[in-house]
């Protein structure tokens, strides 16, 4: 028998997946980075090029008001895409986060107080790589501390969540990603979440 928490994931049917971040600025989806020349991708990783993405204050109970005119039940928003920018406020962790630079505000806090609202089932997606953070490349162990840092603000702060999308260790099918670590936590915080 299946969990009630899969259960209910299941009699929720219709969802919406939205991808958001500093590529909106461009509105050329979330691999833009990819798409641009040298001195493009360096631009990218700049603080000038992140203060661009400044959405407007209405852009999350607009979202979702369209989730919930389609008769979406649940919203997952990509809360820190493979470019490494958090939508949320990184506590410290590092500077390349909606509270430091572009809005200046917590944009899945926003996002969940919309959610919250409408009666929307608020989700979490979160990049396993990271094109900016140095330890992703030179200091794996490092690194994932600091993925589970970052996971672990995101199962804090924002009450009771529908669950987490995780996605991109692809990028680095043998090493070890510690991912019982990772679960461990997460139901620490949100016993029922889901974790896809």
């Amino acid at each position: 028998m299946k969990p009630k928490y899969i259960q209910n994931f299941e009699k929720m049917g219709f969802g919406m997946f939205v991808h958001f971040g500093l590529y909106s600025v461009v509105g050329k989806g979330e691999w833009l980075y990819f798409s641009l020349n040298e001195k493009g991708k360096k631009e990218y990783f700049t603080n000038e090029f992140a203060n661009n993405f400044n959405p407007k204050k209405d852009w999350a109970t607009k979202l979702v008001k369209v989730a919930k005119t389609a008769s979406a039940k649940y919203i997952t928003l990509t809360t820190k895409h493979h470019d490494g920018f958090f939508l949320y406020d990184s506590k410290g962790l590092t500077n390349w986060d909606s509270i430091n630079l572009g809005p200046k505000r917590d944009l899945v806090k926003e996002f969940v107080d919309a959610c919250r609202k409408e009666d929307i089932v608020p989700f979490f997606y979160h990049a396993l790589l990271d094109w900016h953070h140095p330890d992703y490349k030179n200091n794996f162990p490092k690194y994932i501390d600091f993925l589970n840092q970052s996971v672990e603000l995101l199962c804090t702060n924002y009450g009771k969540i529908g669950g987490l999308w995780f996605d991109g260790f692809w990028d680095k099918p043998n090493e070890n990603w510690q991912f019982d670590r990772l679960y461990k936590m997460i139901r620490k915080y949100q016993p029922e979440a889901m974790i896809i």
